[in-house]
């Protein structure tokens, strides 16, 4: 008998199955989510963005400090406390691959801390797809009309980029959303 538990024959069919399935799993995030498993560096134009959104903050509290008094009322971002209730509403699907808050976290999508007047594609320690950076590169910004544009048809804009889920049909629903970005936009 020998002392070996497993011939070594098995050994190195074993071995081959572990890395196909590591490298499955390394794959299976990008293939489904369009994210890549592994750090990906900051594009060129995320530090000059994040100077250019500190000058528009200078006088401002900090967006994850915002009050619901101060962002409803006659003058306001929203009308009402039910439209800004409705607002969070329509943007808890948006959360599933998104935060709002300057927290400069990623989840799927990239952070939307302060994205209204922003450059398209600058976010740092994100990799974004190559409509993205391509936009980035033309010096595109993103407004409320280009993020209700973008909100109405991602998929025609911005070809190969990672949203999954279906356009945002309703003009209303998208205009509490871009509401709610611009809460998180001072």
């Amino acid at each position: 008998m020998s002392d070996q538990k497993y011939p070594s024959k098995i050994k190195l069919p074993f071995r081959i199955a572990l890395a196909a399935a590591a490298a499955f799993c390394l794959y299976l995030p990008y293939s489904f989510f369009g994210v890549l498993p592994i750090f990906t560096l900051s594009n060129e134009y995320a530090a000059e963005e994040n100077i250019k959104q500190a000058e528009r903050q200078v006088d401002t509290k900090v967006a994850s400090e915002v009050l619901d008094e101060e962002i409803v009322g006659p003058g306001k971002i929203f009308e009402s406390a039910e439209e800004l209730a409705q607002a969070k509403v329509d943007f808890i699907w948006c959360r599933f691959c998104h935060t709002v808050e300057p927290d400069p976290v990623h989840r799927i999508g990239p952070n939307l801390n302060g994205i209204i007047g922003r450059r398209v594609g600058s976010k740092e320690k994100y990799f974004y797809t190559r409509s993205f950076r391509k936009a980035a590169d033309e010096g595109l910004i993103w407004t409320e009309e280009s993020l209700d544009d973008f909100l109405a048809r991602p998929k025609e804009l911005y070809p190969g980029n990672r949203m999954r889920y279906d356009p945002v049909e309703d003009p209303d629903k998208r205009a509490r959303i871009i509401k709610y970005l611009k809460a998180y936009a001072q």
